[in-house]
């Protein structure tokens, strides 16, 4: 089994949690792939197909308060762009709002926004050792990929 999780943005990333036998995980994490500031739409479907995902999930997109149009133009772009490539691949997934997967992942964690998410990740996959700091938002593909996980196996 194979599990993703997307975090649909220009600054996200997919992540696949690979479940093996005896329990065990192996977690990869993608950046998004974008080529002078556009979505590299050959290369995310490229990787969805390289990892053969059982079972996505995918965060719904939503523009946010005070966001400029363009912003939420472009992130409600790559919503779509994912959305048309787990269909053409035949990918089963879930849209999930944030507020119902971090209710569950971030439930009784410590801690405020992007730093309690990276907090869970790390605590989750302690493997998973970003090298830089914008690697740090990377916590929420690995959130909705586990969320994935836990969510198939209840099917």
């Amino acid at each position: 089994m194979i599990h993703l999780g997307i975090d649909p943005g220009k600054a996200g990333s997919v992540a696949f949690i690979k479940q093996k036998v005896g329990g065990k995980t192996e977690l990869t994490v993608i950046p998004t792939p974008v080529v002078r500031q556009e979505y590299d739409i050959g290369d995310m479907a490229a990787i969805l197909k390289i990892y053969e995902p059982t079972f996505g999930v995918i965060e719904r997109a939503q523009t946010m308060p005070g966001q400029g149009s363009v912003s939420g133009g472009t992130f409600m772009k790559g919503y779509g762009i994912w959305l048309g490539i787990l269909g053409a691949l035949g990918i089963p997934y879930q849209i999930v709002h944030s507020r119902v997967w971090t209710r569950v992942m971030l439930a009784g964690a410590p801690g405020e926004g992007k730093e309690r998410a990276y907090n869970v990740a790390r605590n989750l996959f302690p493997e998973w050792q970003p090298k830089l700091k914008k690697e740090y938002q990377y916590a929420d593909s690995i959130l909705l990929a586990e969320y994935s996980r836990r969510i198939y196996q209840g099917k």
